[in-house]
């Protein structure tokens, strides 16, 4: 990006004074046009893993034509009632939540990936108090373990835990609490240990001095965190609009990458965080072309099946054909093909990753663009 902007400058700079003079008016018509455009309803709930919630100092939403007006919703099932009434056609949720309402036959398209997880840059994390005797996960046999509720990312990525240690979720107290209480839940000893994501982990970092029992990726090393969600029917009337979003949201994960100082400001304002919970946060990594990574969509799928939180469906492999790929042809690839594809290594790491829960080889759930990344 930075190197286009500098071609920009250098072609602007070659352009005699009229020409000039002709493109800051275009230029200003096209900010009064984006301007003018009645603003679209936008869902989303109030974690740093979405790209909406670090609007600021830039607006690619606005710049786009696509100015959003932010809804916010609390969990999941608020934002998926809103849109199955009508009242959204447009949201930023979790990749889970997302695949969980598709398979229980919400009319929703899941299109793009923005934040995920790996290895060198974990995300969520359990947390201890600092003189706690749980040292292992085996130690959390028989413990209360706060986390945020079934369906949720803790919950699915617990799943695993049969394969990282000698326990299984069923050996754990699990306590629903909602992120914000679960600082002073563990701090006042009401729960042994939590199952965190930020900036709630932050927080009882800071206030309680809370160690970190293990990252989340010590369980499933690579994980796909927010997703945008799309209306079907608002999809097929405003295929052009669909576009505008993702090229928007697309820019916003490069910048948020490339500009974590001025993003992690603009996160803090947008989610109300006091600045020194905001200057340590966690950030996610962020997915530079915003394509879903399919072994990720199908591990998700089995971890949900595996906690419980949704059955088998009859036919996943056409469900996720209807609900992600095709999708992407239609709308995020194009999106990205006029932006211009660039490098993401850590995705490609994520593409070739360990899925403890995936029952055929990686290789076998790649779609035809992660087969041309990968040149397979």
């Amino acid at each position: 990006m930075q190197h286009q902007r500098a071609t920009r400058r250098a072609v602007l700079k070659s352009i005699a004074g009229g020409a000039t003079g002709l493109f800051a008016v275009s230029s200003r018509a096209r900010g009064l046009r984006a301007q003018s455009a009645p603003a679209l309803k936008f869902g989303r709930v109030p974690v740093n893993a979405i790209v909406s919630n670090y609007i600021g100092p830039v607006d690619f939403f606005r710049d786009e034509g696509v100015p959003i007006e932010p809804v916010r919703v609390d969990n999941p099932g608020q934002l998926f009632q809103a849109m199955t009434a009508g009242d959204l056609a447009v949201g930023e949720i979790g990749l889970g939540p997302s695949l969980i309402a598709v398979t229980r036959g919400l009319p929703l398209l899941s299109l793009f990936l923005g934040a995920f997880s790996t290895p060198d840059h974990p995300y969520e994390r359990i947390m201890v108090l600092p003189n706690s005797p749980i040292k292992t996960l085996d130690d959390l046999k028989g413990k209360k373990l706060g986390f945020q509720g079934s369906g949720s990312v803790p919950d699915l990525l617990l799943g695993a835990l049969p394969y990282k240690s000698k326990i299984s979720k069923e050996d754990i107290s699990l306590v629903q609490l909602p992120p914000p209480g679960q600082p002073d839940a563990l701090g006042q000893g009401l729960v042994d240990a939590i199952f965190s994501t930020p900036p709630v982990d932050t927080v009882a970092e800071l206030k309680y001095g809370a160690r970190t029992l293990i990252d989340a990726t010590e369980l499933v090393p690579y994980s796909g965190l927010g997703a945008l969600v799309v209306r079907r029917d608002f999809a097929e009337q405003r295929p052009d609009t669909v576009k505008k979003l993702l090229t928007a949201a697309i820019r916003f994960s490069r910048w948020i990458d490339d500009n974590s100082a001025a993003a992690r400001s603009a996160m803090g304002k947008n989610l109300g965080l006091p600045e020194d919970i905001a200057a340590h946060s966690r950030l996610p990594l962020l997915a530079r072309n915003g394509l879903p990574v399919m072994p990720n969509v199908w591990h998700v799928y089995q971890m949900l099946i595996a906690a419980k939180t949704i059955d088998p469906y009859p036919d996943p492999e056409k469900l996720f054909n209807d609900a992600v790929v095709e999708p992407v042809k239609r709308f995020t690839l194009p999106a990205v093909d006029a932006l211009g594809m660039e490098p993401n290594l850590e995705i490609d790491k994520m593409l070739t990753g360990e899925y403890p829960l995936l029952p055929k080889p990686v290789a076998s759930y790649y779609a035809d663009w992660e087969r041309r990344l990968l040149k397979l």
